[in-house]
């Protein structure tokens, strides 16, 4: 009984945190001390540790010696890691999407579009970031490939993080109709084009992240953004 209520307390402060980060309550490179999170979530300070080492193990979480845990600044070799292996997943999804050309597949994917435009027209940031995310999840979804799909939600999960905490508010590198586009080569059955885009759009999401990265990483302060808004 023990061990199940450490591990309900240990994910509820995974996702407490998880959710800061996505919303940017908590900024790349602001101090997660262990004392104030366990009294936050009213849990030990032993499920706070397992939960850093969670966030972590994620890529999340930063842990040095004598200076504790703090929100995560992803390296560029980790972006660039992360997406690298994005595109070789998803060029092989796409293909095979193409190949089915299954109608009830895109049928899906067009309904999905029609909220990521509400979000978009709407302005809300936290839930076009995870549409736009979970886009590709419904790709694939859609090869009913249960290894595959635990696997590539972890992925776009990380992905759809860094873009929350780092990308810019407009995300044109996720607009354009790319998402329109792509389902339109996978209804035709073109796999050239549909891979052709599938890489020029995660080639742009991988630059709009690293271009402010690259500005985070020069005269970066975790709570510069209160200073900016008096």
């Amino acid at each position: 009984m023990t061990e199940k209520k450490l591990e309900t307390t240990v994910d509820r402060v995974y996702q407490g945190v998880y959710e800061a980060i996505s919303k940017r309550s908590l900024r790349p490179g602001m101090k997660l001390g262990e004392a104030s999170l366990a009294e936050l979530f009213n849990v030990s300070r032993t499920s706070v540790r397992a939960a850093l080492k969670q966030l972590e193990a994620d890529g999340l979480v930063t842990t040095e010696p004598n200076k504790g845990a703090s929100v995560s600044l992803p390296s560029d070799e980790e972006i660039r890691s992360l997406f690298e292996t994005r595109r070789l997943i998803e060029i092989g999804i796409v293909s095979e999407l193409c190949r089915r050309r299954d109608t009830a597949v895109t049928r899906d994917l067009r309904d999905h579009l029609l909220l990521e435009d509400q979000a978009h027209q709407s302005g809300d940031h936290e839930r076009l970031i995870h549409l736009l995310g979970e886009f590709h999840i419904k790709l694939a979804q859609s090869l009913n490939n249960p290894v595959l799909l635990d696997w590539f939600r972890k992925l776009i999960s990380r992905a759809s993080l860094y873009a929350a905490a780092l990308d810019d508010d407009s995300h044109q590198a996720c607009r354009d109709d790319e998402h329109l586009r792509l389902i339109e080569y996978i209804e035709a059955g073109n796999q050239s084009a549909a891979i052709e885009l599938t890489c020029m759009h995660l080639n742009g999401i991988e630059k709009a992240i690293l271009d402010v990265a690259a500005t985070l990483k020069t005269g970066y302060h975790p709570l510069k953004h209160l200073i900016e808004v008096l």
